[in-house]
Formats: C-alpha cells, structure tokens, sequence
C-alpha cells in the first residue's frame, strides 16, 4: 500500500487504509526508539559507569582489575570499559544447567559410535 494521505480524517479510512496507517506509524516510532537508545548509550564507560552498569561498586571493580579479572582499558591512568566487551565477558560466566551438561554428555557418548 502507498503512505496515507496525513490529511484525511481517521473515519474516512478503510480498514485496510487504516491498518496500514497503523503499520507506519509503528515502523517510524520504532526506528526512532532505536536511534534514541543507540545514541545513549555510549561504547566507553568509566570505572564509575561501569560499575552502575554491572551493578557492582568501584572498589570490587578495582579489585578485579588488579587480579585481571575483568577486561578493561587504562589511557593516561584512567580506566575505562568497552560497553560490548563487558557484555561478551558476562557472557562468558554463564552457567550451564543440569539439562544442558547432561545432554552434552549425551551427545559426546553417541560420538563415539562414529
């Protein structure tokens, strides 16, 4: 369907007419959502951001850092975080359920047989 004419009243649409009206509007609000949240949310975090994001204290955050045990960047003696590679790194501490350990084993017993 072609974009709707903005100035024709509602009541004057069809039902296809306005579902499709309904359609765009959606598509415009959530392509500009998107465009919001991207551009708040920003790639390089301090300790302090950080630390609100992992829901963590600075001091905790310090303290891994010393021990190496969560990936960060220092420019100039200022710490900083890539928001994407404390994402990949929280993924990396997912634990695996019973279910999930079992069929793998599962799984790697049937390889075998090959």
């Amino acid at each position: 369907m072609k974009n709707i004419n903005s100035d024709s009243p509602l009541f004057s649409l069809t039902c296809g007419q306005y579902l499709e009206l309904n359609r765009q509007i959606f598509e415009e609000f959530t392509a500009q959502l998107a465009v919001s949240i991207s551009s708040t949310e920003k790639e390089l975090l301090t300790i302090e951001e950080a630390a609100e994001f992992l829901k963590m204290s600075v001091a905790t955050l310090y303290s891994m850092n010393s021990r190496r045990k969560i990936p960060f960047t220092k420019i100039s003696g200022k710490v900083y975080y890539k928001r994407s590679t404390l994402l990949a790194w929280l993924e990396t501490g997912d634990r695996k359920t019973i279910a999930q350990i079992k069929r793998e084993v599962n799984e790697g017993e049937g390889d075998h047989d090959k």
